[in-house]
């Protein structure tokens, strides 16, 4: 029998079948910081135990165990669920703590219970009691994902692939920073290198002396000397070119100038330090990679070990979707649909409602097919030639690109180019059939064997 809302309900019912509904104890926990708010009920909405708050620590989790265990007496119960609002990452330490008790736990979405407090008359009458009531309305449907998070090498893959997604913001927004200095102190330099940041050169410059003045005073020849003794190697026409300027550049007054100059170089030892977490982070994914399903995905064109990381991390446990089709789903990159009366609206963009980690390193992959392999590059242009926008060609590729990794990591088998291109000669690739049930709460995250 198929249920709506997949897997996971199927297994929730199937336990319930011949079982009263007041022996079926529900126990939402609304999570924040320090603290957490919890009730007992049952499958018939009965309250049990009335709402209390305890702290999240280990004292804490105790408390509420004691509870669920007196109730559980109390009720003869059949069946205790445990339901957690996945809000951020607070959950995941109490997640963890109630899994080691070898309690059921689920995880649910915040914007369901924000949808169910609705239904309920109270969307815009949120409070921790109306939470609690709205989760325990959910979980007498059966909805929540079951959690089951494991120290296993995706995991250590999924730390190291975020830190380093941070710390690649957090290095663009100091690159703005610096390059908006830039223009006060020295400007015209930037246009001296293709990257002042990344050239060797213009990063020496930035680091040590970033003086027009004392630039100009060096000349050509002092210029290349000083570079040189910091371990780089300038051209002459290089060093010309960035004397020259700096004897023609306009000049903010010197005090102000000074201080800026030191603002700069101060934001360089930071942009430095947050380029070395990254090259951390890079080689920690190198180390994990291959115990991971998503090592096989470095044989794509175009498609490193961060790339390969990113999507790897993001998945997940690949085994746990379905289909290719249902991960897509679950990514956000599916067009919003509306439909009503036998009318559809046409031109609707994506619902991102999903995993935009996922939906990232998708677009990341079809990025890197589309910009090394000859038949993903064509695929895009031949959108782009039907009158596609480029954000949408670039999704049209991702999907492309997203259903051929997916068949990569569960398979376990290496990019071949010579069947890619087999499978493509005669048009393209056909849909996999559409799963029916609702993927927006995937199964849990658990390896298994690859099928």
């Amino acid at each position: 029998m198929v249920f709506v809302r997949g897997a996971d309900q199927a297994e929730f019912v199937s336990r319930l079948r011949g079982v009263s509904g007041d022996r079926v104890l529900l126990v939402p926990v609304d999570v924040g910081k320090r603290s957490a708010m919890s009730m007992v009920a049952n499958q018939l909405g009965e309250v049990i135990v009335d709402p209390f708050e305890f702290l999240l620590d280990r004292p804490g989790v105790d408390q509420l165990l004691g509870q669920v265990a007196g109730a559980e007496d109390a009720s003869d119960a059949a069946v205790v669920r445990f339901g957690i609002e996945a809000a951020g990452h607070y959950h995941r330490t109490l997640t963890t703590a109630l899994q080691t008790e070898q309690v059921e736990v689920v995880e649910l979405h915040p914007g369901a219970v924000h949808k169910a407090r609705a239904e309920m008359g109270q969307r815009r009458l949120k409070s921790d009691l109306r939470d609690l009531a709205a989760m325990v309305e959910l979980m007498a449907r059966g909805t929540g994902r079951s959690s089951r998070w494991e120290d296993d090498p995706i995991a250590i893959q999924a730390v190291w692939s975020t830190h380093r997604h941070r710390k690649v913001k957090a290095r663009v927004t100091m690159s703005v920073q610096i390059l908006s200095q830039l223009d006060l102190v020295f400007p015209g330099l930037g246009d001296c290198f293709k990257d002042v940041l990344r050239a060797k050169g213009g990063h020496t410059i930035l680091r040590h002396s970033p003086d027009p003045v004392r630039i100009a005073r060096m000349g050509p020849d002092g210029l290349r000397t000083f570079v040189g003794n910091r371990g780089v190697r300038m051209a002459r026409s290089k060093a010309t070119l960035i004397v020259a300027t700096a004897q023609r550049a306009l000049l903010v007054p010197n005090g102000e100038r000074k201080a800026r100059m030191r603002v700069l170089q101060a934001d360089m030892a930071i942009y430095d330090k947050i380029c070395g977490e990254i090259d951390k982070a890079e080689a920690e994914l190198a180390k994990v990679i291959g115990d991971t399903p998503a090592s096989v995905l470095t044989s794509l064109p175009g498609v490193g070990i961060t790339r390969a990381s990113a999507y790897g991390a993001a998945l997940g446990d690949p085994w746990r979707f379905a289909s290719a089709a249902a991960a897509w789903r679950y990514s956000g990159l599916v067009p919003i649909q509306y439909e009503s009366a036998g009318k559809k609206r046409a031109g609707m963009r994506i619902s991102r409602e999903g995993s935009a980690p996922l939906r990232e390193a998708i677009l990341e992959i079809g990025k890197g097919l589309s910009d090394h392999h000859p038949e993903f590059k064509a695929y895009k242009r031949s959108k782009i030639a039907q009158g596609k926008k480029k954000t949408i060609a670039a999704v049209a590729v991702a999907h492309r690109a997203h259903r051929l990794a997916f068949a990569m990591v569960t398979t376990q088998s290496v990019f071949d180019p010579d069947l890619w291109h087999q499978s493509t000669v005669g048009g393209p690739v056909t849909a996999t059939k559409s799963d029916r049930n609702d993927v927006t709460r995937p199964p849990p995250l658990t390896m298994t064997a690859a099928r």
